[in-house]
């Protein structure tokens, strides 16, 4: 009786109220405001524009990619002929009896050519890393877009199909339709995610940082890591909820846990003490000090994933 009050509270929310105040976060104002046509049409719009820029920027990424390796391998070239006619140059220097100072600015000579080699590399390599990073991100930012669709739509399906029943009908069908196909199986999978990540976080860590895509392979959710907040998707036949959180560090400093702070069951939020029951997981710190460097580890939340580094 108590998720049923808690539910229909929210039912009513969502009907009254076009805009909560205190949830924060990019995509805030498409799952608060009131289902219509201009929320839909602003959500599309995004998407377009999303759309758009990922395939401007496919081309660049694609032809910085092969100016890259065309240039790599032109470097690995020119290393191994310094690398088997060096040895060569040097030897016959020797035998020829030049001076060592010669022998030693023949040497420097083709070690800043290398050197040379290997900056120029560097920089174009850079240069599709940070492309191809932003391709990714946008790529993250429509998949999370179209999961916010599904979830609005949903709410307008659900109105749609109750149509002209009393608030309180509406309101026990939400709560029956949570309580027998969705509460247990999302609680089930947080707590194996949970144990999963405990135990993989260190290998899945990557000169310091962890990719959603490892959250997400073996997982009944999908997470969408974001500078601002976790989107934690799960999908079933007839239910869509969104969980809205941040990775946050525990006050006694000996871990970070993914603190939810509302949640969407097909539009509709979700009452506080259904959140609440909702465990996500928790990184303990003493699972990271084994990495390389890392003495008092501290974890920071960014797009596509999350950032391990050192105080």
């Amino acid at each position: 009786m108590y998720k049923k009050a808690g539910l229909m509270l929210a039912l009513c929310l969502v009907l009254a109220t076009p805009v909560y105040a205190h949830l924060t976060g990019a995509f805030a104002d498409f799952l608060t405001v009131v289902y219509d046509e201009s929320t839909i049409e602003q959500l599309k719009e995004e998407m377009n524009a999303t759309e758009q820029e990922i395939a401007e920027l496919t081309p660049k990424v694609d032809e910085l990619e092969e100016n890259f390796e065309e240039h790599q391998q032109i470097a690995a070239e020119r290393l191994q002929f310094y690398s088997d006619v060096g040895l060569d140059t040097w030897l016959a220097l020797v035998r020829d009896g030049q001076e060592i100072v010669d022998v030693m600015g023949s040497q420097w000579i083709m070690e800043k050519r290398i050197q040379t080699y290997m900056e120029e590399l560097n920089t174009l390599y850079l240069e599709f890393k940070q492309v191809e990073s932003s391709k990714t991100s946008l790529e993250g930012h429509h998949d999370l877009l179209q999961m916010i669709e599904k979830n609005v739509g949903a709410r307008a399906v659900f109105l749609s199909e109750n149509a002209g029943l009393d608030l309180e009908q509406v309101a026990n069908y939400l709560d029956i339709d949570w309580t027998s196909e969705i509460e247990y199986p999302l609680i089930a999978a947080l707590e194996a995610d949970n144990e999963r990540v405990k135990n993989s976080i260190e290998k899945w860590t990557v000169k310091g940082a962890v990719s959603e895509s490892h959250f997400n392979e073996g997982s009944d959710v999908r997470y969408f890591f974001r500078s601002d907040h976790v989107y934690v998707v799960y999908e079933r036949k007839d239910g869509h909820v969104i969980l809205l959180g941040q990775v946050l560090q525990n006050e006694n400093g000996k871990s970070a846990k993914l603190v939810l702070e509302s949640g969407f069951y097909n539009g509709f939020r979700l009452p506080e003490e259904l959140v609440e029951e909702l465990i996500p997981f928790t990184i303990p710190y003493d699972a990271l000090t084994h990495l390389d460097g890392m003495t008092t580890p501290y974890i920071q939340q960014i797009d596509g994933g999350l950032r391990i580094q050192s105080k």
